[in-house]
């Protein structure tokens, strides 16, 4: 199994929609029988082109269509249907795995972080042969890892995202931020358990924005990682309480010099709405 990086032209090929609708995606793939194009159980990403300049689709390989007619429903997605006769071929089949929409997966981010071996982005990039510290394939397992790791990257530390079902928690680790180990389990558990309703100003993003919003909430750590010095067990029903961005951005600053807390936080809150009444 090969990763691969390729691209997608935004202004060409409607993939966000295909990707919806289409349950395999063909793709142009003309030399897998010299061994050197995209291969069965190849995971393949996509990076859609400017405005988006982002990976956002992960695909795997799971088989091979030689000198077969461009997919009738698949020709829907092109904006212009002429530019189809430039992928006629053979292709590859495509089966959809993520689509993923992140900061870290970003053309900007790539170039600040000197992870393009060669920019601009553009043809195809592949790990397969490639020695362990080879540009490409530290870049493409950056990409992987990014797809791997299903947690939304936020700008605060503690949000609280764990990692297995006893929810064991301290070890750092240094990813872009220094962040904590996390589980998807314990912040579900947690927002089962409270609702997703601010603890602090009882913002509700459904009923602010609509259904979409739905269960969307930050889970705040009640007592900070970082001084957990071992390994302990988190209670998603007291260790932990969701709270709206807002609320979340001012639990990690300092009232003179002093660590902000929940019950602090509400009390602040509710002088400053009284006062406006």
């Amino acid at each position: 199994m090969a990763n691969w990086l390729v691209t997608v032209n935004y202004n060409e090929f409607d993939l966000e929609k295909a990707f919806e609708v289409l349950p395999i995606i063909y793709w142009k793939n003309s030399a897998t029988s010299e061994g050197k194009g995209l291969q069965l159980n190849d995971i393949i990403h996509v990076y859609v082109t400017q405005p988006i300049s982002r990976v956002m689709y992960q695909f795997k390989v799971i088989g091979q269509a030689e000198n077969k007619e461009y997919p009738v429903a698949q020709k829907a997605f092109w904006s212009d249907k002429k530019n189809i006769q430039g992928y006629l071929g053979g292709y590859s089949i495509f089966e959809k795995l993520k689509k993923v929409d992140k900061p870290t997966l970003s053309f900007e981010y790539f170039m600040k972080e000197n992870l393009i071996p060669d920019a601009p982005i553009q043809g195809r990039r592949t790990d397969r042969d490639k020695a362990s510290d080879d540009p490409i394939r530290i870049f493409l397992a950056h990409i992987f890892n990014e797809f791997t790791n299903e947690s939304v990257n936020t700008d605060y530390p503690d949000e609280a995202n764990l990692e297995n079902a006893s929810f064991p928690e301290g070890a750092k680790q240094t990813v872009l931020v220094n962040r904590y180990e996390r589980n998807p389990e314990a912040r579900a558990k947690c927002i089962e358990f409270h609702k997703a309703r601010c603890k602090v100003c009882e913002m509700s993003f459904e009923e602010t924005y609509g259904f979409f919003t739905k269960d969307f909430i930050h889970v705040h750590h009640i007592t900070p990682l970082h001084q957990i010095s071992e390994s302990y067990d988190v209670n998603p029903e007291t260790d932990l309480i969701p709270v709206c961005p807002n609320c979340h951005a001012m639990l990690h600053r300092q009232e003179n010099g002093i660590p902000m807390t929940v019950e602090r936080l509400k009390l602040l809150y509710e002088v400053s709405k009284n006062s406006k009444m």
